[in-house]
C-alpha cells in the first residue's frame, strides 16, 4: 500500500509542524508515501507555514510533501482539492496500490487505521478508521456520543446507509478515488458523508477498522446543534438530489 495522506490544514501553526514530523516519520517506517498539506481559509500563518515545511521536506527520500492552497475555507475543500492533486501526481498505472488517506491535521487516531487496514486491502477499495467499530478505544464527552449516534441514525433513516461512522478517517484507493470524487458536491465536514454515500451505492464493501482515538486538548470546531441541523438538511438534499438522477 503506497499512502498519500490528504492534510487539511487551517488555522493549524499551533500543531502543524509536529504533527507532519510524526507523519512523515510514519510513513518513513512504511515504505514511504505523500503528505498533501491543503491549506483552506485559515486566518493565520498557516500557508507560510506549509510553504516552509515543503521545502524543509525537499530532501526526504521516501516521503513528498507537497503543499497546496485552497481561498475557501472548509474540509471538504481541502478532501477535494487534495484528492484531484493526488490523482494528478500519480499514473493511473499505480492506482491499484495507492491509498488516500483522508485525516485532520492532528493524526486523531496515529497509525492505527492504516495498521488494521492491512488486512482487508486484497477485499476492499474503501475503509473507513471508524469510532463506532466494536473494538475501537474512543473517549469522547457524552454530547459528541449522543450527536454521533443521532447522526448515525439519520443517516441509515434517509439514505440506508449501513456505515457506522461516516466522519472517522478514510482509506481511499486511487481507482475508487477517480470514480467517485466528480460525484460529490458537498465542501464541508458532510463531504466525507457523500464520499461514503456513493460508494455504498456502487456496491463497494465499505470496510470499518478499529482505532485508537489520541486524548489531546485540541477544541473541536463541530457545533453538534448548528451542525446537526445543517447536516440533516445536506442529508435531505443528497437523497432528493440522487432519487432525481435515478428517475432521470
Amino acid at each position: 500500500m503506497r499512502f498519500s495522506y490528504i492534510v487539511p490544514v487551517h488555522n493549524e501553526t499551533r500543531l502543524l509542524r509536529e504533527k507532519l514530523d510524526v507523519l512523515v516519520r510514519g510513513l518513513s517506517e512504511r515504505g514511504g508515501g505523500a503528505a498533501l498539506l491543503v491549506e483552506n481559509g485559515s486566518a493565520d500563518a498557516s500557508w507560510q507555514l506549509c510553504q516552509a515545511l515543503e521545502q524543509e521536506y525537499l530532501s526526504a527520500k521516501a516521503v513528498v510533501v507537497r503543499a497546496y492552497r485552497v481561498p475557501e475555507a472548509g474540509i471538504g475543500h481541502a478532501y477535494d482539492a487534495g484528492l484531484r492533486k493526488m490523482l494528478d501526481l500519480h499514473p493511473i498505472s499505480e492506482d491499484r496500490e495507492r491509498w488516500a488517506v483522508l485525516t485532520a491535521a492532528d493524526l486523531p487516531f496515529g497509525f492505527t487505521d492504516v495498521e488494521a487496514a492491512a488486512e482487508y486491502v486484497q477485499t476492499a477499495r474503501i475503509m473507513i478508521g471508524s469510532k463506532a467499530h466494536p473494538d475501537s478505544r474512543v473517549d469522547v464527552n457524552m454530547d459528541r456520543a449522543v450527536a454521533s449516534r443521532a447522526y448515525r441514525f439519520a443517516r441509515r433513516t434517509v439514505l440506508g446507509s449501513r456505515v457506522g461512522d461516516s466522519q472517522g478517517s478514510i482509506l481511499l484507493r486511487a481507482d475508487l478515488a477517480r470514480e467517485l470524487v466528480p460525484l460529490i458536491a458537498a465542501r464541508g465536514f458532510f463531504y466525507s458523508t457523500e464520499l461514503v454515500y456513493f460508494a455504498e451505492r456502487a456496491g463497494e464493501s465499505v470496510r470499518e477498522l478499529p482505532i485508537t482515538l489520541d486524548k489531546n486538548d485540541r477544541k473541536s470546531s463541530v457545533k453538534p446543534v448548528k451542525d446537526g441541523v445543517r447536516m440533516m438538511g445536506q442529508l435531505l438534499e443528497l437523497r432528493a438530489r440522487t432519487l432525481f438522477r435515478k428517475r432521470a
